[in-house]
């Protein structure tokens, strides 16, 4: 907490800008914009070394949070105060952090994947400075940044190398269906248990059924394209059909993300549901319809 509270003496207004910028590389909705960018347009592999690194390494550090419960800097010390420019991105419990989860699923897959020296400082260097944003605005401690980088940058280095010196079968197709499946479903009930338990307020465990449902939407949607769709990224070749195909494609999925929301409100199910839907839709329902149409 004296490292956080002298980060806090270092703030002014041009500074907080700054590292407000560097925190939004974890983002969910940055994150997902160039998994739909890469799914759909550019690099289908690449995109579920993306997804299977951000879900599963989500679930975990979710997990982690719901489970043990520590609350935030400002709300464990009172001399720390955190930055008005993120306050309203600090959701949840504090560890491990989950916009470092987020930074680090997509830049370590993008370098791992290339294999360049330029790419991997440049990606690494990005994650750095989005890991001390957070610590520097006041949301997270050392500990929060650096457990949820080694998750996820573990769960990073399995998922290249089973991606690339392993081939898949319907047997192991279906155990890694069922398990992420299992393992979404057995957060959702977790959380559920400490929620209505009176364990913790419905507000700071809500991200951990986000993640869980976004965990189902993408085992069903995975196990649905692979199977039944076999989506081809560069099935549209021209620059403009490739623009129109992300702002359709984002848009249905922002609105299969927020609609239910506006209509329904944002409980429990509610939440399982749009986050489910929408990845499903970007994974599997929006490339079955991009393929039927190319063809």
């Amino acid at each position: 907490m004296d490292f956080l509270y002298k980060l806090q003496g270092l703030r002014n207004p041009v500074l907080e800008k700054i590292f407000a910028f560097f925190t939004n590389f974890g983002e969910e909705l940055l994150v997902i914009g160039v998994l739909c960018i890469i799914f759909w347009c550019i690099n289908k592999k690449l995109a579920y070394k993306i997804c299977f690194t951000y879900f599963i390494s989500g679930l975990m550090v979710q997990g982690l949070k719901v489970v043990l419960r520590i609350e935030r800097p400002w709300v464990r010390d009172p001399r720390l105060t955190v930055s008005d420019t993120v306050v309203d991105t600090a959701t949840g419990y504090s560890f491990p952090s989950g916009h470092t989860q987020g930074c680090t699923g997509l830049f370590s897959s993008l370098a791992f994947h290339y294999k360049k020296t330029a790419g991997f400082i440049i990606c690494f260097t990005i994650i750095a400075l989005l890991m001390f944003s957070r610590m520097f605005l006041g949301c997270h401690t050392p500990l929060d940044v650096l457990v949820s980088f080694g998750i996820t940058f573990i769960t990073s280095i399995i998922v290249n190398y089973i991606f690339e010196n392993f081939s898949s079968t319907n047997a192991t197709d279906i155990i890694v269906f069922l398990l992420i499946e299992l393992i979404s479903g057995a957060l959702i009930g977790y959380s559920c248990y400490i929620i209505f338990s009176g364990k913790a307020p419905e507000e700071l465990a809500m991200d951990s059924i986000k993640a869980a449902g976004a965990g189902i939407g993408f085992g069903i949607g995975w196990f649905i394209e692979k199977k039944f769709i076999d989506y081809d990224p560069k099935s549209t070749s021209t620059i403009w059909g490739q623009l129109l195909k992300l702002v359709i494609g984002i848009a249905i999925a922002f609105a299969f993300k927020q609609v239910p929301k506006v209509i329904f409100g944002s409980g429990i199910v509610v939440n399982v549901i749009r986050y489910a839907l929408a990845v499903i839709w970007i994974v599997a329902i929006y490339p079955a319809i991009i393929k039927k149409i190319t063809r």
